[in-house]
């Protein structure tokens, strides 16, 4: 009786054993699958750069990737709180993420651009000058502002000394939970204008007839991957294999192929 009760302890840490296994066999990636080119569906299918470079970092560590979609000001909760082992959605390095995440080494840059209807002349007469484009935004009295929730839009619109951003004071910024619903909101008046980064700036402007993507840039940024902080094999791992992309040119082709 003695050796069948042993016999099934052992089996049973076994099982406990092999599933734990399995579970190392993944990673789980938190994402916002509403920001082309870098994540989007298609019918079941997640696509854009972010998603391919996760799905090759998974690849070359010997996993399976899960992704796990969903709203952006959710994405870095959920790697602070280990329900996904790293973060992969146009996520800007910055001090106040920082703060909760560690970051890998970026792997594109990006800025902030804004979006007008195409008859606002006096936003188009500033051309590609920052400082005359925030100046005249600036003037403008209850000017109101479209952003997605949880972007650096909202923070240069809001203003945050962390991001060294020091805001519209004059504007009332409306947060959408997607680029594509604040578009939609300057074509129906509902705001004046859409800050937002740039490479999803200009496929949304693409697809709502009579808006376009004003030249100026209003930031300097960089994307990275986060993951939780203080994991520092996982950072490290990434790392490598973010380097190895670099070097076989794989990373550049699959920032290309969205960006033709």
């Amino acid at each position: 009786m003695y050796r069948l009760v042993l016999f099934g302890i052992l089996v049973a840490f076994v099982s406990l054993g092999i599933s734990g296994c399995k579970g190392d066999e993944k990673l789980v990636v938190a994402t916002a699958a509403e920001f082309p080119p870098f994540e989007y569906k298609e019918g079941p299918e997640y696509k854009g750069v972010d998603m391919e470079i996760s799905q090759e970092i998974a690849k070359r560590l010997g996993k399976k990737l899960e992704i796990k979609d969903m709203e952006f000001d959710s994405v870095m909760s959920a790697v602070s709180s280990g329900n996904a082992d790293f973060a992969a959605s146009g996520l800007t390095i910055n001090a106040t993420r920082l703060k909760v995440a560690d970051f890998t080494k970026p792997y594109y840059n990006a800025n902030q651009v804004v979006i007008i209807k195409s008859e606002n002349a006096e936003l188009k007469a500033v051309g590609g000058d920052a400082e005359a484009l925030i100046a005249t935004i600036s003037k403008k009295n209850k000017i109101k502002i479209g952003v997605q929730t949880g972007t650096t839009g909202v923070f240069f619109a809001k203003g945050d000394k962390d991001w060294g951003f020091v805001g519209f004071s004059n504007a009332e910024v409306k947060s959408f939970v997607n680029g594509s619903l604040a578009v939609s909101a300057l074509v129906n008046g509902q705001v004046d204008i859409v800050i937002l980064d740039e490479a999803p700036a200009k496929l949304i402007s693409k697809a709502n007839a009579g808006t376009e993507v004003l030249l100026a840039s209003l930031t300097q940024e960089q994307y990275g991957i986060a993951v939780k902080k203080g994991n520092k094999e996982l950072l490290d791992s990434i790392n490598n294999v973010l380097d190895a992309m670099k070097k076989d040119g794989t990373l550049e082709s699959i920032i290309q192929k969205y960006f033709k």
